[in-house]
C-alpha cells in the first residue's frame, strides 16, 4: 500500500514537473527569450499566505537555515524540483527483482 501510494505521488510530481516546462516553454516562445518559473514566485504566487508564514516560521528557528540554504534552494526551476523528487519517488517505489536461485544437482 505504501509503495502504492509513493508511486502514486511521484507520478503526480512528475506530471506537474512536466506541466510547469510546458509553461516555461510557452512562456519563453512568447517573451523571445527564455524564462523559467523558480520555486519562491511559482510558491508566493499560488501560496502567497503560505509563503510568508514559512519564512517567519523557519527565520524563527533559524535565520541561518532560511537565508542562505533555503533561499538556494527555492531558486531552483519548479519543472526540475518537481520533475526530479517526482522521479526519485517512483524509484525508489521501485520492486526489487527476487534473487535467482539455482537448484543445485
Amino acid at each position: 500500500m505504501l509503495r502504492l501510494l509513493t508511486r502514486l505521488i511521484g507520478l503526480l510530481l512528475l506530471a506537474g514537473g512536466f506541466i510547469a516546462l510546458i509553461v516555461d516553454g510557452t512562456r519563453s516562445i512568447a517573451a523571445g527569450r527564455v524564462m523559467v518559473t523558480s520555486i519562491n514566485k511559482g510558491t508566493s504566487a499560488v501560496f502567497p499566505g503560505l509563503y510568508q508564514s514559512l519564512q517567519s516560521s523557519v527565520e524563527n528557528v533559524s535565520a541561518f537555515l532560511w537565508d542562505p540554504i533555503l533561499t538556494t534552494l527555492m531558486l531552483a526551476p519548479v519543472s526540475v524540483a518537481f520533475g526530479g523528487v517526482g522521479a526519485l519517488l517512483i524509484l525508489l517505489s521501485h520492486r526489487r527483482s527476487a534473487p535467482l536461485y539455482y537448484a543445485r544437482r
